[in-house]
Parts: structure tokens; C-alpha cells; sequence
């Protein structure tokens, strides 16, 4: 499966999805103008990833922030990613914040409610 690497802009994250790595990465802020143009080969990407995953995925989210439409895609990125949990393959979120920045920990909080697959809680 070929790695995506998306380079950071100011309204978009640095994306690192490289399943011989084991790398699954986002970093920086989420806010661009087309979020639907943005997310297709990101969403593209892990739907051809689930069909075979790695025995274990761990995906690194380190967002200084991201609005509304990105929130729906992130969502859509966690169902994908319960899936491979539901298949008995081990799959962790980390999701960094901030140490003064609640907003970001109790998105991160609320996501791991609305998807059930273990979330790791990392301040910085």
C-alpha cells in the first residue's frame, strides 16, 4: 500500500499515513477551505487500509485546531478505525493537547465517547 504524506499549510494538518511504517499521523491545525477535496485521499486512504490493516494501528492526532467540517471527517476517520478494532486488530488513538488548552482535551474526550476504541490522553 503506498505511504500519503500531505505537507502542513496554514489551514491544513501534516499527514503521515504509511502502513509499512506503522505511521498514522496528523499534526497542526485543520481548517481548509474544501474540507471534502482536503479528507477524499485521507478517507480513501484508510478505506483501503481496513480491508488489511496492520495487526496494530496507533494514530497520532497533535491538532492545535480544526472546525466543524473537520470534526465530521475526524469522526468518519474513527469509524474506520473501530472497524479494524471490531476485527479483533488492535488499534489506539493518542491524541495530544496542549496542557492549557481543555477545548482540544474534551474533543478528544468526546470523540473517544462517540467511538469506542482506546484513546490515550497525552498533555504537552
Amino acid at each position: 500500500m503506498k505511504p500519503l504524506k500531505i505537507l502542513e499549510t496554514n489551514d491544513s494538518p501534516e499527514v503521515t499515513l504509511d502502513k509499512e511504517r506503522g505511521r498514522f499521523e496528523f499534526y497542526g491545525k485543520i481548517m481548509p477551505e474544501n474540507p471534502k477535496e482536503f479528507f477524499e485521499p485521507i478517507m480513501e486512504w484508510f478505506r483501503q487500509y481496513v480491508e488489511n490493516p496492520n495487526s496494530e494501528t496507533q494514530v497520532v492526532f497533535k491538532l492545535d485546531y480544526f472546525n466543524t467540517a473537520a470534526s465530521k471527517k475526524i469522526i468518519e476517520i474513527l469509524t474506520l478505525l473501530q472497524h479494524i478494532h471490531q476485527n479483533n486488530n488492535k488499534v489506539l488513538v493518542n491524541w495530544y493537547y496542549k496542557s492549557i488548552d481543555e477545548d482540544m482535551l474534551e474533543s478528544g474526550e468526546t470523540f473517544s465517547e462517540i467511538i469506542h476504541i482506546p484513546f490515550k490522553f497525552i498533555s504537552y
